[in-house]
């Protein structure tokens, strides 16, 4: 506290060098004031230029390697990186391995799939990725895509598969379990309006439960009106001249 009152009664605190520079890249100081900063911390104006460049934002390793590849020989990078940049010879390798692209997990499954790579390839290949090899055989799954939940459907219908395992496979197919019966209510066939009217005026001539099932396969109940009108067929013109003769 006592150090804090000197400095504000005698105001002899000034802007450190590192801060000078910063001010000055920003254009927010004038260069006069740049180097009146940094000789109140004994640096002449050439050792001041120094420091500026110094603390300049510059291209780490790996990015003078990227580059090295696109302004030299990308197949020895060595030269154009050395010309920007002083690397260690014994540490070249290293930095330059670094800033090579790898394969990715998608991309080594892809190769997978295609037969490019074996079991064991890919299995290495996971591992030099970062994957535990407990989770390898997961990523070799996951390498293949499950057909979608509609032929699971029909596949499983067509193998006479039990109820429980439709359900179970669609799940399978990205369908959350307990939607999984109400997914396979929806993909089922129904019949056609025609055959559900047809089939309801046998049973109920009323067709007092028309509407009902119109709805159950989609027909909005604005419209079972005319389904009603249209279930009740309309005598040939033959036949109606005859009744027509016959009241008269």
């Amino acid at each position: 506290m006592l150090k804090r009152s000197i400095n504000r009664g005698a105001r002899e605190t000034w802007l450190n060098p590192e801060q000078a520079v910063t001010l000055s890249q920003r254009k927010k100081i004038t260069d006069e004031y740049f180097y009146l900063l940094t000789a109140s911390e004994g640096y002449e104006d050439i050792a001041a230029d120094s420091l500026y460049t110094s603390l300049l934002p510059y291209p780490t390793i790996p990015d003078l390697m990227l580059w090295g590849r696109y302004h030299g020989d990308p197949d020895n990078v060595r030269t154009a990186v050395w010309e920007k940049y002083d690397v260690p010879p014994d540490d070249f390798a290293l930095w330059e391995w670094l800033s090579w692209q790898r394969l990715t997990t998608l991309q080594a499954q892809a190769l997978y799939k295609r037969g490019t790579l074996t079991d064991g390839d890919f299995s290495a290949e996971l591992a030099r990725i970062g994957w535990d090899k407990h989770d390898r055989v997961t990523m070799r799954d996951l390498a293949y895509v499950l057909p979608n939940p509609m032929l699971l459907v029909q596949g499983n219908l067509q193998a006479e598969a039990s109820q429980d395992i439709i359900l179970e496979d669609i799940s399978r197919g990205d369908i959350h379990p307990d939607y999984a019966q109400r997914y396979l209510d929806a993909v089922l066939t129904k019949p056609a309006s025609q055959d559900i009217v047809a089939a309801a005026l046998r049973s109920d001539p009323n067709l007092s439960d028309l509407e009902l099932q119109l709805r159950k396969i989609g027909i909005h109940p604005a419209y079972t009106g005319i389904y009603k009108t249209l279930a009740y067929q309309i005598p040939p013109v033959a036949d109606i001249i005859t009744m027509a003769v016959r009241e008269a």
